[in-house]
């Protein structure tokens, strides 16, 4: 990642999603909640020069061309901004954000799924009629659930162990593309 002038590893992670499934596009709109230190949002930058790209964090991000970016807790982010409509309908919300790591499972898988909850909620205001949703998850009690109830928003929803993922981490990263039109909102 260094070599490459990259600042996370996780861009890997992204890239392999983008070249599977095609995920940034010419002229996409794109929503990276949990932004720092801006792997994803660098990714999509690069690979596009036409696309908008607003990025999200409580922690502060160093700039990168054709992103905006807000400090702002993503809870915050999606009380005060969005409900003002400042938005233009986003294509593509993306998420790697992860809770501080306490070591303890059942603990960290909580907190993985509530912030899962508030990134979909966030994508549900703010996705188009077909946009798509990718965010990290940690397997354990509840994945399924949520997993479940994201099927019944989006038309397809995949779940993706990345290469470049350790082997023995509970990391996975679920894709749910083509937004149901009457689940929005």
């Amino acid at each position: 990642a260094n070599k490459e002038n990259w600042r996370s590893r996780a861009v890997y992670k992204l890239k392999e999603i983008d070249e599977k499934y095609d995920l940034i596009s010419s002229n996409s709109k794109i929503l990276d909640l949990g932004s720092s230190p801006g792997g994803w949002s660098q990714y999509a930058s690069r690979k596009h020069k036409n696309i908008t790209i607003t990025a999200v964090d409580l922690l502060k991000m160093e700039n990168i061309e054709n992103v905006n970016f807000v400090q702002s807790d993503i809870e915050d982010f999606g009380k005060n901004y969005l409900k003002n409509g400042c938005f233009d309908k986003i294509d593509l919300v993306m998420s790697d954000i992860a809770p501080n790591i306490s070591g303890i499972d059942s603990a960290d898988v909580a907190a993985v799924l509530h912030l899962a909850e508030v990134v979909t909620e966030i994508a549900l205001s703010t996705l188009n009629d077909s946009g798509n949703l990718l965010i990290k998850l940690f397997q354990g009690k509840g994945t399924d659930k949520f997993l479940n109830e994201i099927r019944n928003l989006f038309r397809t929803v995949r779940i993706i162990k990345p290469k470049a993922s350790k082997t023995n981490s509970r990391e996975i990263y679920m894709l749910a593309t083509n937004m149901k039109v009457n689940n929005s909102g």
